[in-house]
């Protein structure tokens, strides 16, 4: 029988954790998001890790050791605005990691346009006859907007075709990114730019349709 045995001794922590929300987006439009962990270890057999800063979990003394792994996804708490994640990680021993955090704004509104007009409810391609107006607010700031002619009232931003300017219609785009709530934007259209956007007479939907931060586009 042997006389001796072999012990190792490990005192040193998991290294190099990063922790990214949805891949390092700036915005969350839903509440369950993924969270991308990563650390210097080769080896990672036996590792924990806790999550707090999400939903039903906190703060660090609520939250749980759970196997480690690299994707997760998890639930922000309820609420728009800004939204911060912690994690650490300890090695099958029990040495733990500095907490890393990153943070991500949960946005979830959907802007809602106001449209005010039409100064006329028909137009020409004639001087005089061929220009209607309208003024529009959003009750939220937005990044960009366009005036597009839809099939259907319930149409989609993306189901619509932009309004051109080459016939002398006005601000039917904009991607200045930032326009803030409730500010007039006045919009002409010419009879020459609606019938590009629709050939043929007959009556049209013309929709706004502005974008916010987030990237999630008005519907109604």
């Amino acid at each position: 029988m042997a006389s001796y045995f072999n012990l190792t001794l490990d005192t040193l922590a998991p290294s190099g954790l990063t922790l990214s929300i949805n891949d390092g987006a700036l915005y969350a439009t839903k509440t369950a998001v993924k969270l991308t962990i990563g650390l210097s270890d080769e080896q990672t057999g036996g590792y924990q890790m806790k999550i707090w800063g999400i939903n039903g979990v906190t703060d660090e003394g609520s939250a749980s050791w759970e196997t480690f792994t690299t994707e997760k996804t998890v639930e922000l708490t309820a609420g728009d605005g800004l939204k911060t994640v912690h994690i650490k990680v300890r090695d099958d021993v029990g040495n733990e990691s500095a907490e890393v955090s990153d943070d991500i704004t949960l946005n979830t509104a959907v802007p809602v346009v106001t449209i005010t007009g039409p100064d006329k409810a028909k137009i020409s391609k004639i001087s005089g006859f061929d220009k209607a107006k309208i003024s529009f607010t959003c009750d939220v700031d937005f990044e960009q907007y366009k005036v597009c002619v839809v099939p259907q009232n319930s149409s989609t931003q993306d189901a619509g075709t932009q309004i051109p300017t080459e016939g002398g219609s006005l601000n039917t785009s904009g991607s200045q990114g930032s326009y803030p709530k409730t500010t007039p934007i006045e919009v002409t259209i010419t009879g020459t730019d609606l019938a590009a956007a629709s050939a043929g007479d007959g009556v049209k939907i013309v929709k706004v349709f502005v974008c916010n931060a987030a990237g999630t586009w008005s519907v109604a």
